[in-house]
């Protein structure tokens, strides 16, 4: 039996009785902050760490939250005096939202390399052994390697780790990069990866299944070939025995090999997997963006398919940027929708009087669901670059977690006020480091937890999602609803949505990527109500223009890209 008997009683006494546990308490972050809500506070240091893969995996997860929000783990690696191995696995659990923090472990020696991944279902923190953590231990070098799964068998109150796992062969496979992932069908149903990558590997992506709840695991099962330039993703199940894996591979894009956003699928619970595809082609795709094994992240959503990738190549601020796939439809002929939310050019900010907001994304995507509200959010490292007086002004918020979300399965995406603390003049922006940049539970709220290189700290962030506009803000921009369709345009038009709330002076202009003025769309006195125009963009020249939609209050702009 799973979670009765003597024996696995006293196990959990022992571990209990060996990992005294520390408590750890919120600290002061001076500096350009937001209000905290009662049980999110802003920067809660956690534990220091051996170094940023403390925290690191590609496209893994480091920190999970139960449905309520109330409970929150993380797994770590602790720092040990060994300078060839100084790392050593932890797990932190706090019961307040993160208010304060409950360090158990170690679970395993002193290693160089961990890449920890975790995975829980929502009712974690009342249901004993329902999460699983999942981690790699190499020592100093390439030239061994295993994985682990440990079992949370008590729940973060009453904490009862299992006795960590070496997964069947894996010292065999050289694994790099661990993921892990529950059945929402299931609790029972998990499943880890590993790539096997380390000295003597083959480069392939291996997974291994338990229907079981992680006390007896498949064999090894391949997956899927990667490029040594490529690198492991994420991996997600949906109901019915489906799995989606994501990573990057190359692809011969224009007789150019790139390295690019893929994806294979299972249907019957990881056994066995679909071929390697690539996700569609962003439009103005470069021949050397730069897409590094912490700019994706993908999301099995009400059974449709969500990834977020970003590239961050500034050279070509028109590709730069991070985009979101909406796959609907069924496994194995997905319809893809592709969005821009987040790129570098600050036309795409938001205007009121004087002063514009600009979302400026980084790196370290994540896309996150509120279950219960249905608001799914794109989440990233960033910068607020806010731009006053004309331009004459311009003040750069620091390194923190920014995103864009949106209420209606991504129609339209509206940008959230900072969701973490504006690090302004604290933190060099290298030092900086976030894997699950926003952990996304009900009631619109988000966890997070980041790491500070220099410091070699963790710290937890907790914050709302809100429309920029509840502080710095007057006018309700998101209430317009501005939309354009399509957003690419291949047929030579595109229609302008929108909704007035209140009767009012308004003016739509279409302007080229330098700020030049094409086109004075609109410039009338409208009632209130939905309204819409079209621009015939037939003789417009290829390439990426910005629409404004002006009121006296404020002015919001949406980007279109003419492929005619």
């Amino acid at each position: 039996m799973k979670r009765l008997g003597l024996l696995l009683v006293f196990v959990a006494f022992c571990f209990a009785a060996i990992s005294a546990p520390t408590e750890v308490t919120d600290i002061d972050a001076p500096g350009y902050g937001r209000p905290s809500l009662p049980g999110m506070p802003d920067k809660v240091l956690i534990a220091p760490v051996g170094d940023v893969r403390a925290i690191m995996a590609p496209q893994g997860k480091s920190i999970a939250a139960s449905g309520s929000g109330t409970d929150v783990t993380v797994i770590y690696g602790d720092p040990t005096p060994d300078p060839d191995n100084y790392m050593e696995i932890k797990i932190a659990y706090s019961t307040d939202g993160g208010g304060t923090w409950t360090t158990y472990g170690p679970f395993s020696g002193e290693i160089r390399r961990i890449y920890p991944g975790i995975a829980g279902s929502p009712d974690f923190d009342t249901n004993p052994g329902e999460l699983y953590f999942t981690w790699q231990e190499s020592p100093s070098g390439y030239l061994v390697g295993d994985q682990k799964v440990m079992i949370e068998e008590g729940t973060p109150s009453a904490s009862s780790p299992s006795t960590p796992l070496s997964l069947p062969h894996a010292t065999e496979i050289f694994p790099w990069i661990t993921s892990i992932a529950i059945s929402p069908d299931d609790p029972l149903n998990v499943i880890a990866t590993g790539w096997s990558y380390l000295a003597g590997g083959n480069n392939w992506a291996y997974c291994w299944v338990s229907t079981d709840g992680g006390y007896t695991w498949s064999d090894t099962i391949p997956m899927c070939y990667i490029d040594t330039d490529g690198c492991t993703g994420h991996l997600q199940m949906g109901t019915s025995g489906y799995v989606v894996y994501n990573y990057e591979d190359i692809w011969n894009w224009n007789g150019l090999d790139i390295v690019y956003p893929y994806y294979i699928e299972s249907t019957d619970g990881g056994f066995t997997w679909s071929v390697e595809t690539p996700l569609p082609e962003v439009p103005l795709l470069q021949a050397d963006a730069q897409f590094w094994w912490h700019e994706l992240d993908g999301m099995v959503i009400n059974d449709e398919l969500w990834f977020l990738y970003n590239d961050i190549n500034q050279v070509f601020p028109d590709s730069a940027g991070m985009w979101v796939f909406h796959g609907t439809g069924s496994p194995g002929s997905w319809t893809w929708d592709i969005t821009q939310v987040g790129n570098y050019d600050l036309a795409t900010g938001v205007t009121i009087d004087d002063t514009t907001w600009s979302y400026v994304i980084s790196q370290y995507p994540s896309i996150s669901h509120d279950p219960v509200s249905g608001r799914i959010l794109a989440s990233a490292k960033a910068n607020w670059l806010i731009t006053m007086n004309a331009g004459a002004d311009t003040l750069a918020s620091g390194a923190h977690i920014g995103g864009i979300y949106t209420d209606n399965n991504g129609a339209t995406w509206i940008q959230a006020r900072p969701l973490s603390e504006w690090h302004n003049e604290q933190i060099v922006w290298g030092d900086w480091n976030v894997q699950e940049t926003a952990h996304m539970i009900a009631d619109n709220a988000t966890f997070t937890v980041w790491e500070h290189d220099a410091e070699l700290n963790i710290y937890f962030d907790g914050g709302p999602v809100e429309k920029v506009g509840i502080a710095e803000m007057k006018d309700d921009i998101a209430s317009l609803q501005f939309k354009l369709a399509p957003t690419i345009v291949t047929e030579g038009n595109c229609k302008i949505m929108f909704t007035m709330s209140s009767p009012g002076e308004v003016s739509v202009n279409l302007y080229d990527a330098t700020g030049s003025l094409v086109e004075n769309v609109l410039d009338s006195r409208l009632e209130a109500g939905d309204h819409d125009y079209t621009i015939n963009t037939s003789e417009l020249a290829n390439g990426a223009y910005f629409v404004t939609l002006e009121t006296p209050n404020g002015r919001v702009n949406e980007k279109l890209i003419q492929l005619y």
